[in-house]
């Protein structure tokens, strides 16, 4: 698509907000209140986003709770809330339980990392795929284990015992998580496997629920190690670990990094939707890359008009000016030919009119 197509669809994208917003303002006797529930991963974003938005439209409020993608779908599905959010898509048994077809919108990309509390290191970890898996297979306990020490040469590792924190609930974040490990050891693969829960062969004694439960219980104790979203171990203060990805090379979660690797992952011959970037090819690849989404249901005519196209309105706002915004909380905005597909996918969902105004 060249420049100048991409430009119009993004001007007339924005022409069609500022319409729909004289609408609202025009048809509005009472303040608009939208709300979702879903995933942790995207809530720092969603947050500054939600915060904007209502600055420039203060007649509505949109609400989000931070539950866990589980929590996000169980809600959606359930009609409990306007959308719902996951960092994973939903499996066929989810869509069967849907009472119409959902559509899943990509809002941005981010990396999750591996953190970990040992407050005396002098030097930034490094982790292999092989090393992660054996950490949370129960298979390597310690710190200065020579597997460890091998692939970190000069850092003074500290024999302490590894304390291996996960989510408590059902978590997208895990889900890219487990993805990951299923697509770098077998051993993981068949013995665990990949979802939004899983047992976990370290056991529960250090879950928490949302990725902040995950780092304040990495804080708890020196040894502790989880894995969540790069903000939320920048908010606490952890360091992070360098990973070595596919192509054997030491990365770090940048946002160059998750960029890569979505551009080296093959799309989905069923969508436009990569179903997972995890373990992609390319030598600057960041390894535990994922996108994340909002849930809104294809036709939501029953819904009151109101909140219905203020709902919309936000969505739009999300995929054009919202975009910007990710890169200042270290999430990475979508690629430019797969936002304009997803505005398009945004535009034909079915809404109920608006009120006429007189």
């Amino acid at each position: 698509m060249n420049w100048i197509v991409a430009s119009a669809k993004w001007l007339g994208g924005l022409s069609m907000l500022a319409i729909l917003s004289i609408g609202l303002k025009g048809c509005l006797g009472e303040h608009i209140e939208v709300h979702g529930a879903g995933a942790s991963f995207p809530a720092p974003i969603y947050a500054r986003w939600r915060a904007l938005y209502h600055r420039e439209h203060p007649d509505i409020s949109i609400h989000y709770r931070a539950v866990g993608s589980g929590r996000g779908i169980k809600a959606i599905t359930a009609g409990e809330v306007d959308f719902g959010a996951s960092d994973a898509l939903l499996k066929k048994s989810e869509e069967r339980a849907l009472r119409q077809p959902l559509l899943s919108i990509p809002t941005v990309m981010g990396p999750v990392v591996l953190a970990y509390n040992l407050p005396r290191l002098e030097g930034e970890l490094t982790l292999s795929g092989d090393l992660i898996a054996g950490i949370y297979l129960g298979e390597i306990t310690h710190w200065n284990d020579e597997h460890i020490a091998l692939l970190n040469p000069g850092i003074n590792l500290p024999a302490l015992p590894i304390r291996v924190a996960h989510r408590s609930d059902s978590s997208g974040t895990t889900h890219i998580f487990t993805d990951y490990l299923s697509e770098v050891s077998e051993e993981w693969r068949n013995d665990v496997g990949r979802g939004k829960r899983v047992f976990w062969p370290t056991g529960n004694e250090w879950a928490g629920d949302g990725n902040d439960g995950v780092a304040h219980r990495i804080l708890l104790e020196p040894g502790g190690i989880g894995y969540l979203e790069l903000k939320y171990a920048q908010n606490a203060g952890l360091n992070y670990a360098a990973l070595i990805n596919r192509a054997g090379k030491r990365v770090r979660p940048t946002a160059k990094a998750v960029q890569e690797a979505e551009q080296n992952t093959p799309a989905s011959p069923e969508s436009y939707l990569k179903q997972s970037i995890v373990n992609a090819p390319g030598e600057g690849s960041y390894p535990i890359s994922a996108f994340t989404y909002l849930l809104v249901y294809r036709d939501i005519s029953d819904m009151e008009s109101h909140r219905a196209h203020a709902l919309i309105d936000f969505l739009k706002w999300v995929l054009n000016e919202g975009q910007p915004e990710a890169r200042k909380l270290h999430y990475v905005p979508l690629p430019e030919e797969l936002r304009l597909q997803v505005l398009e996918d945004v535009a034909s969902i079915k809404l109920p009119p608006l009120p006429t105004v007189h």
